[in-house]
């Protein structure tokens, strides 16, 4: 029960952050809230629960945070493909109405952090708990790769705006430079034993 209240706490902060950002500060209207702004805080949640799920010690918390952030990860890609446009996302497009790199790249790096969380939700739920190492991951190493194709993905997609300190609506930080130093943040993060 204690990470569906970390969910609820991270979704609610990080909506209540989107709105302000994009809707009080930023230009996009209110009735982009349901789909574009929400699957911002979709995607934040997502990266939380995936980062707690590797540095807490308790298996089946471990385990129930890591189920919850791929749940999150899959609510997010659907999301996204519903906004996967020139008119939502102009700077990740080109005149002819086609990806830019940075915005291929960012995709790629996003779906195969995604495959990779599925196979690990895969494996989490079908392998029992005494094949595991106390201790250890049930796939090393994987966790960390998932956080550093999270990494690349908010890299690719933000970091045009990074830069620009002064266009940032209400002075509020992106949410990709946010979700980037949170990935590499749980990447640097050492598992409690």
């Amino acid at each position: 029960m204690r990470d569906v209240s970390v969910v609820a706490g991270v979704l609610a902060a990080s909506l209540a952050y989107a709105v302000l950002r994009y809707n009080v500060f930023g230009d996009v209207s209110v009735e982009q809230i349901p789909v574009f702004v929400a699957n911002k805080a979709i995607s934040v949640a997502s990266l939380a629960m995936l980062g707690i799920s590797g540095v807490v010690a308790d298996k089946a918390r471990r385990k129930h945070a890591g189920l919850l952030g791929l749940a999150l990860a899959l609510a997010h890609l659907m999301l996204s493909l519903l906004v996967l446009d020139p008119a939502y996302l102009p700077k990740h497009y080109l005149e002819t109405g086609r990806m830019r790199w940075n915005g291929e790249a960012s995709m790629l790096a996003g779906i195969v952090a995604t495959v990779l969380v599925l196979w690990l939700g895969h494996v989490t739920t079908t392998r029992p708990a005494t094949a595991q190492v106390p201790g250890t991951s049930l796939v090393p190493g994987v966790g960390r790769i998932v956080l550093l194709l999270v990494a690349v993905h908010t890299l690719l997609l933000g970091y045009g705006a990074w830069l620009d300190v002064g266009g940032w609506p209400g002075a509020m930080p992106p949410i990709t430079l946010l979700s980037f130093a949170g990935a590499i943040g749980f990447v640097l993060l050492r598992r409690r034993r």
